[in-house]
């Protein structure tokens, strides 16, 4: 963004601005009350900014980023890893956030979902995923683990978890939910959905159900296309909607938007959920009756933004139903027009095409949403924010790796190679794999081999490409595998390790998916993750340092 636009968009935004009274000025008022009241005082550039939650460049204040948070009156920001060092550095970050709020204090969200999805992998706990805690089929650990990563956030002025991931992953090839997801069952997701917001929220921080109205049977990635769901409403209301059923009634805070063509429902062609009056208004507000927030998944991504700009999707999202509209800035070219949504709706405002009457609607359930939350000050106490201390803290790192170790899931053992000798010529390959975990930690092993060591000092590896030719001087092949029914790379190595007659042990590093395509190998332990705590699981199940007790979810 060039000095003169950012200067442009501040004075546009900043004409009529009132500000408005201090917090404090605001004693034991009701959520409602205390968000009509904020409202009446709010000029109209400040409720169309508030409807926003826009990503930005940068891990500390600057010119550009004060100009699109202040200047456009902004009511949350979406961050994201360029904007994010470590765990202590975010929380200076969001302390200068808060700072330059206007009018009020901003909704601050990240995608922590723990597993494959978390933002910060630094200097706080990397929890494991949905599906890991899916198949340990504990609500306690959902909970516990819900609350221990909640509390994080807050430390770090994280006020808003864009999780949990309700969808309900009944497609093995599905390339974007999988282990994202609790698992395949609709009454499994909807018991640790319920345990997992009513934790996040209890602790203070804000929870967010995605990806509505569910992702879970497509093969499509919304990043890239439009998936779309074929399936009538009887058959969403008796499964993939169940899930959003649960977390409404345990009173989450938001609902948000997939962009999932619905052709049963929705008249339009290729109209992305997220855009229908009909999937917003229609079924989720008036047949399901949700009166919390309605969240928009990032309107940057390739399913909306194919067949219309972020700005204008945002104006259609609204229209919709959708309160918050969420842009991300997910490439250079999006970033640079990331202040572009509010002018836009506030054209149409001004224009007519929105009423004032539907913006405030929208405007009140956020005013509402941050009262609960002590966000807004004056209704509730806002919640103690815990020392940094808590990040990455020893309980918390017990916690994590106790999910691990009892998601571990031995899915066949055919040739009862289990448990491996550490006496035995042991050969490791782990294949590449875009989805591969970068985080580093500083107590436990950052690769499978590294962890295989700990038990088998003697442990060799190989590439792909040398991996039959090593194998055949092997007692036994550990082969880590990511997702096979989509490389058919992996596959073909798989098959070619199984045909050396060497003894093969696959340890499934993504879903439980996989030992249903490599049925060649007889010997199959899934562990939902390659974060270091699932390698340290995978290792101590691998030698009988722990006995595997989980199912596939």
């Amino acid at each position: 963004m060039t000095p003169r636009l950012c200067a442009a968009i501040v004075a546009l935004f900043v004409i009529g601005y009132s500000a408005l009274p201090a917090a404090s000025q605001t004693v034991a008022m009701s959520p409602e009350d205390l968000a009509r009241q904020t409202l009446a005082q709010m000029t109209l550039e400040q409720r169309v900014g508030q409807v926003f939650m826009l990503g930005f460049v940068g891990t500390s204040l600057n010119d550009s980023n004060r100009a699109l948070i202040q200047g456009l009156h902004l009511g949350g920001v979406t961050l994201f890893s360029r904007n994010i060092d470590n765990g202590p550095q975010l929380a200076s970050l969001d302390r200068e956030l808060q700072s330059i709020a206007d009018p009020v204090p901003l909704f601050i969200s990240v995608d922590q979902e723990g597993g494959l999805v978390v933002r910060v992998t630094t200097g706080a706990t990397v929890f494991p995923g949905n599906m890991a805690v899916g198949a340990t089929g504990d609500p306690a650990l959902a909970r516990g683990l819900a609350e221990a990563s909640a509390n994080e956030l807050l430390a770090m002025g994280v006020n808003m978890n864009l999780a949990p991931v309700v969808d309900v992953n009944t497609n093995p090839l599905n390339p974007v939910i999988g282990v994202r997801s609790f698992g395949s069952k609709a009454d499994l997701v909807s018991r640790l959905a319920t345990e997992t917001v009513g934790a996040i929220q209890s602790s203070g921080v804000s929870a967010v159900a995605k990806h509505f109205p569910g992702h879970g049977d497509t093969s499509v990635d919304s990043h890239r296309d439009l998936p779309v769901v074929p399936h009538p409403l009887e058959r969403l209301e008796s499964l993939e909607l169940l899930p959003f059923q649960a977390a409404q009634r345990a009173g989450v805070d938001g609902i948000m938007t997939g962009h999932l063509y619905l052709p049963a429902i929705e008249p339009r062609q290729d109209l992305p959920a997220t855009l229908s009056k009909t999937v917003l208004t229609g079924l989720l507000r008036e047949r399901l009756g949700y009166q919390g927030l309605i969240l928009t998944d990032a309107l940057d991504m390739d399913a909306i933004k194919k067949d219309r700009t972020a700005a204008e999707a945002a104006i259609q999202a609204f229209e919709a139903g959708a309160d918050m509209l969420l842009i991300a800035g997910i490439n250079a070219d999006d970033r640079a027009h990331l202040a572009e949504g509010p002018p836009a709706l506030l054209a149409a405002v001004q224009s007519g095409r929105v009423s004032e009457t539907r913006l405030d609607q929208s405007v009140l359930r956020i005013l509402e949403a941050k009262a609960r939350r002590g966000i807004l000050q004056g209704a509730v106490a806002p919640p103690t924010v815990p020392d940094v201390a808590v990040l990455n803290s020893e309980a918390h790192r017990a916690l994590a790796l106790d999910v691990a170790r009892k998601a571990v899931t031995r899915q066949r053992d055919e040739g009862g190679l289990l448990p491996v000798s550490p006496s035995q010529r042991i050969l490791v390959v782990v294949p590449p794999a875009p989805t591969q975990s970068d985080a580093v930690d500083d107590h436990l092993a950052g690769n499978l081999l590294d962890a295989i060591r700990q038990f088998a000092p003697s442990a060799t590896e190989a590439s792909s490409r040398t991996a039959v030719g090593a194998a055949r001087s092997a007692d036994v092949v550990i082969l880590g595998t990511f997702d096979l029914a989509q490389s058919p790379s992996q596959q073909a190595l798989a098959n070619d390790l199984a045909a050396t007659g060497r003894p093969v042990i696959a340890v499934g590093l993504r879903g439980p998916y996989d030992a249903g395509v490599a049925t060649e190998i007889g010997t199959f332990l899934t562990v939902y993750g390659d974060r270091p705590v699932h390698l340290q699981a995978a290792a101590e199940a691998l030698f009988g340092q722990l006995t595997p007790t989980g199912r596939v979810p």
